[in-house]
């Protein structure tokens, strides 16, 4: 913060301004008098001024750091969230392998047991037959 000065030194206003503002006792009267009035309410001004330019910013640094930390906070918690989703992306995907390969099995299953019920209902029909032929055989004896 840059340091607030008065506009106008002593030495403008003369020797009798330079004894007031040294505080000499000697109060200038008239214009003088009003002018250096004037000079030290501005000067006043100038000093209350920069202390609220340091407190502005010392607010102003503050809500930066603030900003920071929360932004910090922010990068935390989508760091934890991102690595917590590739976790469960890769959990998915090993379980979804493991369903593919189950499902591949029981496919394979279903599939050799229709052939077994295939075959057995083949052997069902066969035996019928064999069995029609053995009542013939023994109604003609």
């Amino acid at each position: 913060a840059s340091q607030c000065r008065p506009l106008f030194g002593a030495a403008f206003f003369g020797a009798e301004m330079n004894d007031a503002m040294m505080g000499t006792g000697r109060k200038p009267t008239g214009m003088k008098g009003k002018v250096h009035d004037l000079a030290t309410t501005l000067q006043s001004q100038n000093e209350a001024l920069g202390v609220e330019k340091g407190h502005v910013h010392s607010i102003k640094s503050g809500n930066n750091n603030s900003t920071t930390g929360m932004q910090s906070q922010l990068n935390d918690v989508k760091r934890y969230f991102g690595a917590d989703i590739q976790r469960m992306l890769q959990e998915f995907e090993v379980q979804s392998n493991l369903q593919q390969a189950e499902n591949v099995r029981l496919q394979q299953q279903v599939t050799a047991l229709k052939g077994e019920k295939t075959s057995v209902h083949q052997q069902i029909i066969a035996l019928q037959r064999r069995i029609e032929e053995l009542e013939e055989e023994l109604g003609h004896e």
